[in-house]
């Protein structure tokens, strides 16, 4: 198309038909979110796995606080406590009812220490130990003690240097990728803040040959190098972990901070990788559920390829921008 036609108004028909498409795949969006979350209360396994995360969560996030309030979060206790009876009753016990009863036990030993009554959080507690059993082991939740000088020793790089090595890599050698590097590049990932520490995120690794070409084969921005990967990763978003409206796009936030650091992770392993944006059409979309099998209460929020890196390559320069234009320090108030 011409630079004078790509100018020209779009006609009646064509705005027509764009906005329909907007409104069709922005109510593919709107069904998933609303079935999936618990934006009416939870119902599903993931639901009710979710709130409890997410009061439990409440309760630690109270404890690490510097001066919290004497007996702080009763309301939360008892919400908790609630949802676990419910949870304990339909699945019986697991890593979600053994944070709970962590978290839980840890909040009682800390507002015990501040001189508040815990007669009702160990009465409520009581049945919860009686259905599941006791605490396996309460450094599961709470808080711990950190040091500044440990964490200093152990971040000790120069993270801007680290940073500027990193490129969108679009040649590779032709090695197998380790699962082990796979494995630690996911870990890393793992300790990305989630809103609430619901850990919404999950990974499908892909490394055999043909399964990242079919793979691929629904996507559209790895031509002249995605048969030199040594592997693709589909990172999604379970929605199931929502629970208000205001939510709604919380799980591309905490997707695209996960994918950026499983990109990070990956680069710290030592190998190449490209993000592979996602922003596909619905039709798109589910054909790529459909060839992986993911489940419909989850989004797509990416995919990464990546592989080993050949000794010498070439990779765009990128240019950012000025610091300036980005850095905004002190910006005047209203």
């Amino acid at each position: 198309m011409s630079s004078t036609a790509a100018t020209q108004p779009a006609s009646l028909r064509s705005r027509l038909l764009t906005a329909w498409s907007l409104f069709v795949n922005y109510a593919y969006d709107y069904r998933r979110f609303r079935s999936a979350s618990f934006i009416e209360g939870p119902r599903t396994r993931e639901n009710r796995r979710a709130h409890i995360h997410l009061l439990a969560h409440t309760l630690e996030y109270g404890m690490s606080l510097s001066d919290p309030r004497k007996g702080f979060g009763m309301e939360k206790v008892r919400l908790l406590c609630a949802e676990m009876q419910e949870y304990i009753s339909a699945y019986g016990r697991d890593e979600t009812v053994e944070l709970g009863l962590a978290v839980m036990a840890s909040h009682i030993a800390f507002t015990a220490s501040q001189g508040a009554d815990t007669a009702e959080a160990r009465r409520l507690l009581q049945p919860l130990f009686s259905a599941a059993g006791p605490v396996p082991n309460a450094a599961l939740g709470g808080t711990e003690q950190v040091r500044a000088t440990d964490i200093a020793k152990d971040a000790c790089i120069d993270f801007v240097s680290f940073m500027e090595r990193r490129n969108s890599v679009r040649q590779y050698a032709d090695r197998q990728v380790e699962l082990e590097k796979i494995r630690r590049a996911v870990r890393a990932a793992q300790q990305t803040p989630s809103s609430c520490n619901r850990q919404t995120c999950k990974v499908y690794a892909f490394t055999d040959k043909r399964s990242i070409a079919r793979v691929l084969s629904h996507h559209d921005g790895n031509r002249g190098f995605g048969d030199q990967l040594g592997g693709v990763f589909v990172v999604t978003v379970d929605l199931s972990h929502w629970n208000s409206v205001g939510e709604r796009n919380q799980g591309w936030v905490d997707g695209g901070m996960f994918a950026m650091t499983l990109a990070l992770g990956l680069h710290a392993e030592g190998l190449g990788a490209c993000m592979l944006n996602w922003s596909a059409p619905r039709e798109r979309d589910k054909a790529l559920r459909a060839c992986i099998g993911i489940p419909d209460h989850e989004i797509v929020i990416t995919l990464i390829g990546f592989g080993h890196l050949r000794d010498e390559f070439r990779v765009p320069v990128s240019r950012r921008k000025s610091l300036e234009m980005v850095l905004r320090h002190e910006p005047p108030l209203n």
